[in-house]
This record gives structure tokens, C-alpha cells and sequence, in this order.
């Protein structure tokens, strides 16, 4: 991969942002139909999708992070994508959680 990291940002970012938007909105749908969390599997849903924001905070400040990436951008994306694939994984773990339980 060559280029520079501001190549590799912009798809990252908007999908990121998009993804988390629609979690938030999930969460406080959620939270205003359901209450507090009561049972063990509303707990689990809960845990997972929190972890899939920190994940996708992460993400997003590792790739705006003007400071990072080095001599070699493509390697440092590399890593940040494996990250990412990570986050939105949890995330779309956590919904079909909240949608079988």
C-alpha cells in the first residue's frame, strides 16, 4: 500500500460514523423501551454494543490522529482496518444478541 494515510481516512470515517450513530440510537431506543438492563442477556447486549463504541472511538481517533501512521501509512492503516473489522464485528454481534434474546 502506498499513498498517504489521509487516502485510507475518509471511507474509514463516514462509515464509522454512520455505523455508530445508528448504535447510540439503538442504545437510547432501547434503553427508553426496556429500562434498566434486568436480565442476564439484556446485560450481554449491553456489554457488547458498549464495547463495539469504545472499539469505533478508538478507531476514529487512531485514524484522525494527524501525529500517526509514520514512514509507512499503509502498514499503520493495516493495523487500524484489522481494528475496525473488529469493532464493527462486536457491533453487529451485539444487535443480533439484542434481536435473539
Amino acid at each position: 500500500m502506498n499513498g498517504e494515510l489521509k487516502d485510507y481516512r475518509q471511507p474509514m470515517v463516514t462509515s464509522l460514523g454512520i455505523i455508530f450513530g445508528f448504535l447510540l440510537n439503538f442504545l437510547a431506543e432501547w434503553g427508553i423501551k426496556n429500562g434498566q438492563p434486568e436480565t442476564t442477556s439484556e446485560w450481554l447486549v449491553l456489554v457488547v454494543v458498549v464495547v463495539a463504541l469504545a472499539l469505533m472511538a478508538t478507531v476514529l481517533f487512531l485514524i484522525l490522529h494527524p501525529a500517526k501512521g509514520g514512514t509507512d501509512p499503509g502498514r499503520y492503516y493495516l493495523g487500524i482496518l484489522r481494528l475496525y473489522l473488529v469493532a464493527i464485528c462486536t457491533a453487529f454481534a451485539g444487535l443480533a444478541l439484542a434481536v435473539l434474546l
